[in-house]
């Protein structure tokens, strides 16, 4: 029987496991085996077959197929143990992690829970701590507090002296010890002197309000807006900022010049008041001052309302007071001036000022709206503020019916004043009528006496 040795190189070449696994087809592989069996002739022509190359071929094929189909079924049989054994091996491993990860959050949990203790211990640890500190603080405080007001009491404020000419931060540092010491004095009355010190302590507030407040203006005069904000935020620490803001507003040159925008002699434009007494004027026009006094409000709101933003800590506040001084002082002086003249001259005229200058404050109003909603007024009240100082502008005027009676009291002197042009008119005509009349007899008799004459002399 042939043997795989017995075939030629590429015959038992093509008899290996490495060509089976190329995916080799049946027809490539029985080409292999039978294309060096065929015998060719001298002339060129194939010959007749020989069988037996054919046979000895395919049976050293069979038995090497055999062999390689022996050698596949027991690597097979290799790796299907090695993957059994592989797989009871992962179980094992899987169990035994799961129990490791269970055992690791146990643990884990167990950590968490330690740790939460020692972060409330220590929070505790912290609470106690910051208490002790600010304990400690408050008792340094209060003897401070207690030897300075032990130096009042001997009329010696040198302590808080030397703090109130330095910087600005020693004069916070100041204003806060006087304020504490006013608080304090005004609580101790069973000790001997207890007045003399609280009397000593007062002056002493009032001259660092007042030394505080000249630097203020001072600033102020000068544009220095860095010692304006220090300065207020002092005062503001000290008695609310109550007198720095009624120091701003109430030097503030747009009041201090009040008095030439309000003069009298600024409404006595006869063009004006001539028109406004018109019934057929259709767009009676508005005073002209006035009209300047809204601009320059509006201008000066907008300015002010930076350098407040600026310069207060509460600029709201500040703005609150400097609107109402707006409106209670400047606006309405400047309204009751002009309709009190409006109302000299007749009932027209001041119905008609008063309805342009409710509708020229309106306008006012909407446009510092617009000027303060984006930064200052965030949360309305300046809004409301300016429509209830509008509504208070105007309720003097509109209450118990007065505008009703000025409305009724108008239509009556309109329906009066042209029922009297309507009769003059006529009686006029009457009277020319008349005098026509009397011409016209007159003529007549004397045509007549003509006449008579003529007759009398023939």
């Amino acid at each position: 029987m042939a043997t795989l040795y017995d075939l030629d190189p590429q015959t038992r070449e093509l008899l290996t496991l490495d060509t089976f696994l190329k995916q080799i087809t049946v027809k490539e592989f029985v080409e292999g085996l039978t294309a060096d069996h065929t015998i060719q002739e001298s002339n060129g022509r194939t010959a007749a077959i020989n069988p037996k190359p054919y046979i000895r071929t395919f049976e050293a094929s069979l038995e090497a197929l055999g062999r390689i189909s022996a050698e596949l079924n027991s690597r097979e049989q290799k790796i299907q143990y090695d993957a059994r054994q592989a797989d009871a091996a992962h179980q094992r491993t899987v169990a035994a992690t799961e129990a490791q990860c269970h055992d690791l959050a146990n643990e884990f949990s167990d950590l968490d829970l330690l740790v939460s203790e020692v972060a409330s211990t220590t929070t505790s640890l912290g609470e106690a701590v910051d208490l002790v500190s600010r304990q400690r603080n408050r008792a340094a405080s209060s003897q401070f507090i207690i030897k300075c007001y032990i130096s009042f009491l001997e009329n010696d404020p040198s302590i808080v002296e030397g703090m109130r000419t330095g910087s600005f931060e020693d004069q916070r540092q100041c204003a806060i010890t006087v304020r504490q010491l006013l608080r304090f004095a005004r609580k101790i009355n069973n000790i001997p002197r207890a007045s003399v010190a609280r009397e000593n302590i007062e002056k002493y507030a009032e001259m660092v309000e007042r030394e505080l407040l000249k630097t203020f203006d001072k600033a102020y005069r000068s544009a220095d807006m860095n010692s304006m904000k220090a300065v207020a935020g002092i005062l503001t620490e000290f008695n609310g900022g109550v007198s720095v803001i009624q120091i701003f507003v109430n030097q503030h040159d747009f009041f201090i010049m009040k008095d030439k925008l309000l003069h009298e002699s600024v409404i006595e434009d006869d063009n004006l008041w001539q028109k406004l007494c018109d019934p057929s004027c259709e767009d009676p026009p508005f005073d002209t001052a006035t009209k300047e006094l809204l601009d320059e409000i509006r201008a000066t709101v907008k300015k002010e309302s930076l350098i407040i933003k600026r310069v207060f800590p509460h600029p709201d506040s500040v703005l609150r007071v400097f609107l109402q001084r707006l409106f209670a002082q400047t606006i309405q002086q400047r309204i009751e001036l002009i309709l009190s003249h409006a109302k000299s001259i007749s009932t027209l005229a001041y119905l008609r000022t008063l309805q342009n200058a409710h509708s020229e404050i309106g306008a006012l109003v909407e446009d510092l709206k617009a000027i303060l909603k984006p930064d200052l007024d965030t949360g309305g009240g300046l809004s409301m503020l300016l429509d209830q100082n509008m509504q208070d502008l105007f309720v003097p005027y509109i209450e118990n019916r007065q505008y009703i009676d000025t409305e009724r009291r108008n239509l009556q002197e309109l329906g009066s004043a042209m029922l009297a042009s309507f009769n003059n008119y006529h009686l006029s005509r009457k009277t020319t009528k008349n005098h026509k009349l009397l011409n016209k007899l007159g003529t007549v008799t004397g045509r007549e006496r003509w006449a008579k004459n003529k007759n009398t002399g023939n």
